[in-house]
């Protein structure tokens, strides 16, 4: 039986339900199985108990029909594109009961060969607070007309903002932040996630300084243009400025250069390997939670649980190998990192005796009324960030280190 997907107005949005909600527990957790195009095959009786369908309601039904009316659509833009793009992905749901109530969940979605798995806990640490705040603000413009596409670039920007470069990064911090909210909920010892959980974060907060790095030797880039305009002023005199300028320019775009190789925040940097070895790690303890009770679930629910069971370990499997490849490459990555960082500190000491030479300079051209003194100053306050950035990254390379060895 296929049900329509729920309707939505401007008249419908009001703040997400708190209070009448569907209850259930935090040592509980939902699963189910869809095809690649969101057709449910099979689910567990938590599935079925929470949403109020019956098993033969679900079988062939899109996995839409469980969807509350107040949730963004930006937020499954986003879902949708990733998991497209053949890469795990967790979101917080607000999903809707038969009789009309919610129920909050972190779905962790996984591909596999034939489609979708998806394994979803109750959520209650301070990120979820925090995202049904963003929520309610994308509903609202959405209810303005903003389009899905535009809320996704929203919502990734909320998030930067909010300190993390990715949604990598906020998909692995939020799912290990949940893990660790149930475990004490129901009086479990930790998860095993606090080193890659370290690496994780050390790893964005690289990110962070790099990017900061980037905007200071743009910023650069347009002081040496200071710098060229006064030497012309100068005429035959400034030609000494002049390749000062050059040289500096030349050092600074070089660096960029660099820094933009290994920025990004996703896939491909380090802290796309840290983020996905933290998701894929914690998502590897729900998958083998789910397969080990499926067989004692009393009412399996829909589809042959034995068949599911086999599904999900060999999902557990598949993505803690991938975990440890991940975890691998953070560490390989850090490791350049710190020979990069000492090419660029070098790079680095370059530049200061270009600096010192454009003050030797300014102190023999005092005829230029105070313009190129204050370039001097300028160099001196972009030299110091320089260098306190790169010792902050640096720690941050040996953290990944060694939360990832």
């Amino acid at each position: 039986m296929t049900l329509p997907e729920p309707s939505r107005d401007a008249s419908d949005i009001i703040p997400f339900p708190q209070d009448d909600e569907v209850p259930f527990g935090f040592d509980e957790i939902f699963f189910s199985r869809t095809d690649s195009r969101g057709v449910i095959g099979a689910g567990n009786s938590v599935f079925q108990r929470v949403s109020g369908y019956e098993a033969e309601q679900l079988i062939g039904a899109p996995h839409r029909i469980v969807r509350h009316p107040l949730m963004p659509r930006a937020a499954f833009h986003l879902l949708w594109d990733r998991l497209k793009a053949g890469r795990p992905t967790g979101v917080y749901v607000c999903n809707r009961s038969t009789d009309g109530r919610a129920y909050w969940v972190f779905a962790v979605v996984v591909p596999i060969r034939d489609g979708f798995l998806s394994v979803r806990i109750k959520p209650g640490s301070p990120t979820f607070a925090r995202v049904r705040d963003i929520y309610a603000d994308l509903l609202a413009a959405e209810a303005q007309g903003a389009a899905p596409v535009a809320g996704a670039e929203d919502l990734l920007g909320r998030l930067r903002r909010d300190g993390f470069p990715s949604y990598d990064s906020f998909q692995a911090q939020a799912l290990a932040a949940e893990i660790g909210n149930r475990a004490d909920a129901v009086g479990l010892p930790a998860p095993a996630l606090a080193a890659a959980l370290t690496a994780a974060r050390s790893a964005d907060r690289i990110e962070i300084e790099l990017a900061g790095m980037r905007h200071l030797f743009r910023k650069s880039i347009m002081i040496t243009t200071n710098l060229r305009i006064v030497a012309s002023r100068l005429g035959g005199d400034g030609r000494a400025l002049s390749a000062i300028a050059d040289n500096y320019a030349l050092l600074s775009n070089e660096m960029t250069r660099w820094i933009d190789k290994r920025a990004g925040g996703s896939n491909g940097s380090i802290a796309g390997s840290a983020a996905e070895n933290l998701f894929l790690q914690a998502a590897k303890l729900l998958l083998e939670e789910m397969s080990a009770n499926f067989t004692q679930d009393a009412e399996a629910g829909v589809g042959d649980p034995e068949a599911e069971r086999v599904r999900l370990a060999e999902a557990a499997a598949h993505y803690g190998a991938r975990a440890e490849d991940c975890k691998r490459r953070a560490r390989s990555d850090a490791a350049d990192l710190e020979t990069h960082l000492a090419q660029m500190r070098h790079h680095v000491g370059a530049l200061d005796s270009i600096r010192m030479l454009s003050r030797i300079e300014s102190a023999v051209l005092r005829k230029t009324d105070g313009a190129l003194d204050e370039i001097v100053g300028q160099l001196d306050a972009f030299q110091d960030e320089i260098g306190e950035r790169l010792h902050r990254t640096d720690a941050h390379g040996r953290g990944v280190r060694a939360a990832a060895a």
